[in-house]
């Protein structure tokens, strides 16, 4: 079973964690001589994705009655970045703005109403024996499974798709429920927020095995992630609910 990081034993196998794959298949790269990270991506896109990681957080820590009557835009308000030098120019920065706040108005209208989600920006890790390698998940949100046979529905919220980010997602998701739980998850859904995109994959479409294979692929890159990591995140803290935005609000 899956252990959180909260309490957590003395890892056994290297650990492949989820958002350093992703900072690798977005080009991620250490700027020789300044220290620096290299995500290959704008950093109004970064701070843009940090806020409407928070801002889903504040959401979805409500309890349902309280959010039916919590403008999701009046939290993002909150967390939304200052006008600056990351954005372009102003017509950008607000026409970001009201597109990401349009498309997150959307989606909790009609996204699990009555229910209290079982992660909610958590990272959690379990060992996989045939990769010796620990597998580390941020879950941005997760719900009980009402299916028989599948363990969890799994959300994914970026700023903008990447297909590649996709596919490990889904993939890593696969690999990790089917070791925590013994079975695979319910649904996959990653939003592609700027182009209003909603991915969807039926868990117990993607066999383990596959899976498995291409984790196996991931896990070539845990010395390169290693060294991204030491870049982005310069303490050894450990990863709980005060994750920060080199872990749980992500990159993308």
């Amino acid at each position: 079973m899956a252990a959180s990081t909260g309490g957590e034993p003395v890892a056994q196998y290297s650990r492949l964690h989820d958002y350093r794959m992703e900072h690798i298949m977005q080009g991620g790269s250490v700027k020789q001589g300044k220290g620096a990270l290299a995500t290959g991506l704008p950093r109004w896109r970064q701070q843009v994705q940090y806020a409407v990681g928070h801002t889903l957080n504040d959401f979805y820590s409500l309890q349902p009655e309280v959010r039916r009557e919590t403008p999701v835009q009046f939290l993002l308000e909150r967390r939304w970045p200052p006008k600056g030098e990351a954005f372009p120019s102003l017509l950008h920065y607000w026409d970001i703005k009201t597109t990401i706040a349009d498309e997150l108005m959307r989606i909790v209208s009609v996204n699990h109403l009555q229910e209290i989600p079982v992660m909610l920006y958590e990272q959690w890790f379990v060992p996989v024996p045939e990769l010796e390698v620990d597998l580390s998940m941020i879950f941005q949100l997760a719900w009980n499974s009402g299916t028989p046979g599948r363990s969890l529905s799994i959300q994914k919220f970026m700023v903008n798709g990447n297909e590649d980010v996709i596919t490990g997602f889904l993939h890593m998701s696969n690999v990790f429920c089917n070791q925590a739980y013994g079975q695979p998850p319910e649904t996959v859904e990653i939003y592609s927020l700027l182009d209003g995109r909603k991915h969807s994959f039926d868990g117990g479409a993607v066999s383990y095995a596959e899976s498995l294979d291409y984790v196996r692929l991931l896990s070539v890159f845990l010395d390169q992630a290693e060294l991204a990591d030491r870049v982005v995140c310069s303490s050894n803290r450990r990863s709980d609910k005060n994750e920060d935005v080199c872990g749980r609000y992500g990159l993308m």
